[in-house]
């Protein structure tokens, strides 16, 4: 099967570049809004449009059918469109509140027709946040063309390795480093040692991140000073347990996963948890924040979910600089009883890895998700069976 495609970065990778027998066809140039963004954004000084609409006389023709990610398409082929958070997806209006945003309602007739075959929602976090944006008429024929379908994970170990006794081996592992939680495990683990809890000599911690990102998304206008991200990094080069890494190619980050008793993401703002995935692929147990889909794909037989208050949205709603700090304290706290409670039973860490394993076998495998896939290709989402809850493919 031909399918078109407007991109091949990691979400397309993902969520869309995943069965070898297809034949995958950019159409990132063939798209008459990858001109006229640059244009309306520039120029106009108006919000990038997240759109697909071929150029005239193009190779998207050449297309069965066109699988887009975050975007809607404006065209009479067949196509269905995978999201992480909302689609239509549209930028904010200062002062125009989100459901009456002229854009979003120029687009909601394109999702309605029937060359949308169906709209993929990666978790039901996702579709939580989706519905939330039209009014009850249009929810519910937009509702009928929604499927969750949580991305494929290959499998790199068909068991964990039993553990050696001893130090206990952590990984942190996100490119943005302070965005994910990186300045949080550094407390937990830093004031573990300074309260004596633990010692130096239980631990090792690997740190992969960019220690220069520095923004947190999350925060708003309430940001970390330079000095709070001074003493992180003082913290790190500290102690001895903690080794810290710019960045790791993915084969060597993979083996690292697999030496690991518990991987660390207490991340203060994800719209999915890919890393997660891939750890628990690894036979690695992870130890999450409880913010979107984490709690679907870290479920407690598998991993340890931190539990911060949440708004509707399932994310972090950071208001003042008091609220950020509460939640931060809530993550570093979080993060030091789960360890001291690993420590005084490892054999969990066996029971974990195990069990992340085999949800992984269950929920993410790759030739159910290509099944789905072409069943939705084919017939469309309405005429696909829906999973209960709690039952990604």
């Amino acid at each position: 099967m031909k399918i078109g495609i407007t991109n091949n970065q990691y979400p397309e990778q993902r969520n869309i570049l995943v069965n070898p027998d297809n034949d995958y066809i950019n159409l990132k140039k063939s798209n008459l809004f990858y001109f006229i963004n640059p244009l309306r954004t520039r120029l106009l000084k108006k919000n990038k449009t997240f759109v697909f609409q071929p150029v005239p006389f193009s190779g998207a023709s050449r297309a069965d059918i066109l699988h887009l990610f975050n975007e809607v398409a404006i065209t009479q082929q067949k196509w269905v469109a995978s999201f992480e958070t909302e689609l239509p997806r549209v930028l904010p209006v200062a002062g125009v509140a989100k459901q009456d945003n002229p854009e979003l309602q120029r687009l909601i007739p394109y999702l309605l027709k029937d060359n949308c075959l169906g709209l993929i929602a990666i978790s039901d976090a996702t579709l939580n946040i989706q519905m939330k944006l039209f009014k009850p008429d249009v929810a519910q024929q937009i509702r009928r063309k929604t499927l969750v379908l949580h991305p494929p994970q290959k499998l790199f170990v068909q068991q964990k390795t039993p553990r050696q006794p001893g130090i206990l081996k952590l990984i942190f592992a996100g490119n943005e480093f302070y965005r994910k939680g990186g300045a949080e495990v550094v407390l937990a683990i830093s004031e573990l040692i300074e309260e004596h809890r633990l010692d130096e000599s239980q631990l090792d911690l690997q740190l992969i991140g960019d220690l220069t990102k520095r923004r947190n998304v999350a925060h708003r206008q309430f940001q970390d000073d330079d000095a709070f991200c001074r003493d992180i990094e003082n913290r790190i080069k500290r102690y001895r347990c903690i080794t810290h890494h710019s960045q790791m190619e993915n084969s060597a980050l993979m083996q690292l996963f697999r030496q690991s008793d518990a991987g660390l993401l207490p991340t203060w703002q994800e719209t999915y948890g890919f890393s997660v995935l891939e750890m628990q692929a690894n036979g690695c147990p992870v130890i999450t924040s409880n913010v979107r889909a984490l709690p679907e794909i870290n479920p407690a037989n598998a991993g340890w979910v931190i539990a911060s208050p949440l708004d509707p949205d399932r994310e972090y709603s950071i208001t003042s600089a008091e609220q950020k700090s509460q939640l931060r304290r809530s993550l570093v706290d979080g993060l030091k009883s789960t360890l001291l409670a690993i420590i005084e039973r490892p054999e969990i860490l066996q029971e974990k890895g195990e069990a992340a394993i085999l949800r992984i076998k269950e929920q993410h495998d790759t030739q159910r998700y290509i099944a789905r896939l072409n069943d939705i290709y084919s017939r469309g989402v309405m005429n696909v069976t829906q999973h209960p809850p709690g039952v990604s493919i």
